[in-house]
């Protein structure tokens, strides 16, 4: 069944669409991975909130939107008005669900960052207990801070964990930041970078959406003109 010239164009750039959204699919894998294996470790000091929530999403919707292209795509070739149209449908979906992860993500992240903050002064106090020393050290590590809003909270003798020069260097420098500021900058951070490509990518996949319908409504009337 041939389209006329515009549709044709529709539908060759529909296929070139759907590579790309299947790129912006494994995006949202690698970004929703990166951040679960970021937050593990929050996740143990308050349990009021599931922080891991928004990069399970990702990496779900992630491997929805390849799977989706890669449906797209055989549509728009074999130029199949069911396909499409379904394919149309699933892109509506996922649009809407990405659209509301981000603003989930914008409405909670401040209460996040609170509950996180008080359940690390919470560990902090209870250092004592060797599960939260081991806690407070891998958190002090990766988000390089010392104590509570700084090394002083340790008086004169903080962990190696503190130490920026790294635990075997003669002389150990401690982070200058504290560790409560630095877990509000790193959600901060992961929320803006998780709302934000939530929304980007589905700004794209509208524009997929658009097209997508046009070429579906183009195959369709080309069916009724052929007598299909």
């Amino acid at each position: 069944m041939a389209l006329n010239c515009g549709h044709s164009t529709i539908k060759y750039l529909l296929f070139i669409f759907n590579l790309l959204c299947s790129l912006c699919g494994i995006a949202l894998i690698v970004i929703g991975a990166v951040s679960l294996v970021k937050l593990e470790e929050l996740r143990e000091i308050s349990d009021e909130y599931n922080i891991v929530a928004p990069s399970i999403l990702l990496i779900v919707f992630g491997s929805i939107v390849f799977v989706i292209s890669f449906f797209g795509c055989c549509g728009a070739i074999r130029e199949s008005y069911c396909m499409t149209s379904t394919y149309s449908f699933f892109l509506i979906l996922l649009v809407i669900a990405q659209i509301v992860i981000a603003v989930l993500v914008f409405v909670f992240v401040g209460d996040v960052t609170t509950a996180l903050k008080k359940g690390f002064e919470r560990v902090f106090e209870n250092r004592d207990n060797p599960v939260n020393t081991d806690l407070i050290n891998s958190i002090q590590q990766n988000l390089e801070c010392c104590g509570k809003r700084s090394f002083l909270d340790y008086g004169v003798n903080f962990p190696q964990s503190c130490c920026s020069t790294g635990g075997n260097a003669p002389l150990c420098v401690p982070f200058a930041s504290g560790c409560l500021s630095r877990i509000s900058e790193f959600l901060d951070s992961a929320g803006n970078i998780v709302a934000w490509v939530s929304l980007g990518v589905a700004a794209i996949e509208l524009v997929g959406l658009i097209s997508a319908c046009c070429l579906a409504n183009a195959i369709r009337n080309q069916q009724r003109r052929s007598g299909y």
